[in-house]
Parts: structure tokens; sequence; C-alpha cells
């Protein structure tokens, strides 16, 4: 409308102006005059239409806001969740002591013990007993999940393509839920706890997550407003991303395509990553952090998230197909054939489980190729990695 709108204006300047140029009441140079002067005033309009087009976009995405803050403010009409039990107790909070409680309860809580994880842990504790994943109505994915997460305590789960493990992550972070066992929050049922509680303890880092088009500086203030461009340099050095900052025409004031597309995988990959270490859940879950990243890069950044566990006393726990730098983890669980088919350390798995070994046999091959062939130059300066 605003281009047609100069296009009449225009067209009716000449209508009227050659008549009078060929009548003698108007100087050719005149006529130039006239013809311009609509131009120059719709110069100052210009801005109007894509004003409009932004209006009507805020207009639809308040509208959303206010139908997700209505939804929060509705009275929870569910049932009653019984409180959490102290973190450190085994029993669940539809059990009483000594009564009621499983075999399988009572195998899980063993072999727990055995694996040395402290009950008496300070923060939340995430307990899967017998858990079984899938899709929304889909088929079972993995069956008999045991694990346990909770501060200070590294967990990888690994396995081949196809085993099921982003949606075993998906359905410890509450995001799908399980179709089978028990999984608990503190004792409490996770999928009964409110989505808030839930995310105040459990970060996830999917493969999809969002990166925003603004700053670098404000994309890890989605994980807390408070950060300090201290922290953001120092988380982003975290992950390997340093040089990527120091060579940004703005640091972290330089913008960031939408949904980081001007960037490559490997560096929205680890901007997400460096958003997750800022992030104040004392529990982090991440999947598939080597993604898009040559081998030696993507060692050393699953080295770094198992460190949180240690350094920082976070519970972590990976979802990878990388196998060689999960010498650092508490426990690694091995996904075959729908369910945990091997537990244990790295060099442990490394050394009695058949498919582990040839995983890992087969990507330390891989490490000994050059990695120049593999690389190709970001937009915005950095190197993916195929």
């Amino acid at each position: 409308l605003g281009q047609l709108a100069v296009g009449l204006a225009v067209l009716a300047a000449l209508v009227t102006g050659v008549p009078a140029v060929g009548a003698g009441l108007l100087a050719p140079v005149e006529l130039a005059v006239v013809v311009l002067t609509p131009l120059a005033a719709f110069e100052a309009t210009s801005l109007l239409p894509a004003a409009a087009i932004q209006v009507q976009r805020s207009r639809a995405a308040a509208a959303r806001i206010l139908a997700l803050l209505d939804d929060a403010a509705a009275p929870d009409t569910g049932a009653t969740v019984a409180p959490p039990v102290p973190s450190g107790t085994s029993e669940r909070p539809d059990t009483a002591a000594g009564a009621g409680a499983t075999t399988a309860d009572a195998a899980t809580t063993d072999a727990v013990t055995s694996r040395g994880v402290d009950a008496t842990t300070d923060g939340p504790v995430l307990h899967a007993s017998g858990v079984a994943t899938a899709w929304p109505d889909g088929p079972v994915v993995v069956d008999g999940l045991d694990v346990v997460l909770h501060p200070g305590r590294s967990v990888a789960v690994a396995g081949p393509s196809g085993a099921g493990k982003t949606t075993t992550l998906l359905t410890l972070a509450g995001l799908v839920p399980p179709v089978g066992g028990a999984l608990d929050l503190d004792g409490a049922p996770l999928t009964a706890l409110p989505r808030h509680d839930v995310a105040a303890a459990v970060v996830a880092v999917t493969e999809d997550a969002h990166v925003f088009g603004t700053s670098v500086l404000e994309n890890l203030r989605v994980a807390r407003g408070d950060v300090t461009p201290a922290e953001a340099t120092a988380a982003l050095d975290r992950v390997g991303l340093g040089a990527w900052l120091a060579g940004l025409p703005e640091g972290l004031d330089t913008l960031v395509g939408p949904d980081a597309r001007t960037v490559s995988g490997g560096e929205r990959r680890r901007l997400l990553l460096a958003r997750a270490l800022l992030a104040p859940a004392p529990l982090l879950l991440v999947d598939e952090p080597a993604e898009h990243l040559d081998p030696a890069t993507a060692d050393r950044l699953v080295g770094t998230l198992l460190d949180e566990a240690r350094t920082s006393g976070r519970g972590v726990l990976l979802v990878t197909h990388r196998l060689s730098a999960l010498g650092a983890a508490d426990e690694v669980l091995w996904l075959e054939d729908g369910r945990v088919a091997a537990r244990g350390t790295h060099t442990d798995l490394a050394g009695r489980v058949p498919g582990y070994r040839v995983a890992l046999d087969s990507e330390q091959g891989d490490a000994g190729e050059g990695d120049g062939a593999r690389t190709r130059t970001g937009p915005m300066g950095g190197t993916a990695h195929g």
C-alpha cells in the first residue's frame, strides 16, 4: 500500500504537470520539482508500513503471552501432590517404612548403594526406577531404566543411533512422561510436580533448543537474567568459544541471527551449553554435546561438562555417542536393544562390553583423520565441522 500510494502521487503530478508545461504555465525544470515533491513527502512516511506489520506481530505475540499468564494464574484443580520427602530418604511418599516397598525398589536401592551414591547428599535427587520411556502414543523405546542423579555426581548415557538416548533424557527432564516405572524428584513423582519446580532443579539442553535473534550476552541471560559480562565471557571460554568471542565485531554485544543462522552448528551448540552452565539449576542434562564438533574439540567439551560435577558440585547427565572422554564420568549406561545392556565405569565397559568396545575403537580411528577437509568457515568467522 505504501508503494502504491507513492506511485499514484507521482502519476498525479505527471498528469497535472505535463499539460501545464505544454500550455506554458509551468517551466520544464519546475515539472521536475513537482514530480519529485511526492517522493520527498512520502520519505517521511516510508517506515509506517513496516511499523503497521510490526504492530500486528506484536499484538499476536502479546495475545500468546497473556494466554500463558492467564493459564499460570488459573487455580490448580488437579490432585494434591504429597510433599517431597527429604533428600536421602529412599522411601516413596506412597509407601510406609518397611511396608509396601517392592522387591524392585529394594534391588534398585541396593544397586545404588553399591555404586557409591551418597544417600545423604545435599540438593535434589532425581531417581528413576524401572522407568520405561516412549514418545506419546508411540512404542516403548527404553525399558527398565534405573538411574540416580544428584549434585556432585556425573552419569553418561551412551549407545548406538536409535537406541533411545534422547527420549531417555527428555523423560528424565520431565518433558516426556514415562510410560512405566517410577520417576521421582526428591521422593515426589516428577510428573505430579509443578513445572516451575522441576525447571528450578533440572535444566535440559536439547539439540533443538532455541537461540534468539539478539546479542550474545542476552542469549546467555536467558538462563539467568543477572549474568554479568565477565560471567558470560568465562562461560564461553569454558566451552571453547573464547577465540570466537574475541573475533566478533562487537564482542558480547554482537547480534546473533534468528535461531543462530549466522553461526555454525558447532558454535550454536556451544553457545547453548554456555547458557546451561550459567543456569542456577543444580542438575544439568545435556543431549549430544559433541554434535557438529571435531573429535578433539568434542572430547574437551564432554570433559568440561563432566568436570561440572566435581568443580561446581552439580549433577550432570550426558547423552552422547562420543565415548572417548567418558573416563571422567562416575557411571556410564550403555543402551542397546531397548534396555540398559550394561553399566559401569568407562574402563570397565571398554573391557567387557563388545558393542561399547567396537564403538570406541571406531571413533578413535576417526580421530586419526585430518580435520582440515571436514571444516568450513561460518558466517561469523567460526568453524563448522561435519
